[in-house]
């Protein structure tokens, strides 16, 4: 056994919970997990018993470290694994043409890993159909999002697209709403009717929406802002908009 564990930080997903789902729902992904040997815990003892079962690699070292210094609260447990998988556009319109009244998130421009991984998470959380990101601007589905998404990542179909916009126009091909979000002057998200197959699209951190996606989008839709302050978290607001597309469609379900 190594006295101590190296990692590289690309492709790593690290902490008890998210390394148990990922074993739980894609243990042929994982390529090998490294335990610390000093580390105990109910969590950590069913990811070395699910990985024997699922004959995952495991490795155990006295301290694990990440290459290049970077600290991460990895609780005891690393797994690296493949490059996330993903659907190609073809995928992901069969999964749609399959589901009744489709709910997806498309995510314009992404860039910090951890907005990435807390938009999933409520994402996943509120029952999503899917998640659309571009290929050349988002963040990586790095360890960092796996970690950040608390195991959600495991849970929800992911496209990663060359053409953004084309994806938003076959959406809207298929009779899908383009709902943008955009900081003032849309309409507010509790007056907008949400009902019906649609796709919510959230903006970049900095520039929001770019022009080019923001002509796709049939509505424009603002959260009103009650505060001194005039614009939220990309990964707030997302959960905010998600959360009151699902209060309506329960709502008309009970009427």
């Amino acid at each position: 056994m190594d006295k101590q564990q190296n990692t590289e930080n690309d492709n790593l997903v690290w902490g008890t919970h998210p390394v148990h789902e990922l074993l739980q729902t894609r243990p042929r992904s994982i390529q090998e997990i490294l335990i610390q040997k000093n580390k105990t815990g109910k969590t950590l003892q069913a990811i070395i018993e699910l990985a024997r079962k699922e004959q995952v690699k495991i490795k155990f070292s006295d301290e694990l470290r990440v290459a290049g210094g970077k600290r991460m609260n990895h609780q005891g447990v690393i797994a690296r694994v493949m490059a996330h998988e993903t659907l190609n556009d073809r995928a992901f319109f069969n999964l749609l043409s399959s589901t009744e009244t489709p709910f997806v998130l498309a995510l314009d421009s992404i860039q910090d890993p951890h907005n990435l991984g807390a938009i999933i998470r409520s994402a996943a959380a509120a029952g999503a159909t899917g998640i659309i990101i571009p290929k050349d601007r988002s963040a990586s589905l790095s360890g960092t999002v796996a970690k950040i998404s608390a195991g959600a990542l495991a849970h929800i179909p992911v496209c990663q697209t060359t053409n953004f916009v084309r994806m938003l126009q076959k959406l809207k091909e298929m009779g899908i709403w383009i709902f943008g979000t955009i900081k003032e002057g849309g309409n507010s998200l509790y007056k907008t009717d949400f009902s019906g197959p649609l796709c919510l699209v959230i903006g970049g951190e900095e520039k929001g929406l770019r022009p080019l996606v923001k002509e796709q989008c049939d509505f424009r839709v603002t959260i009103p802002m009650q505060g001194k302050l005039d614009s939220l978290n990309a990964s707030v607001a997302a959960g905010i908009l998600l959360f009151e597309i699902i209060r309506q469609k329960a709502a008309k379900e009970e009427n």
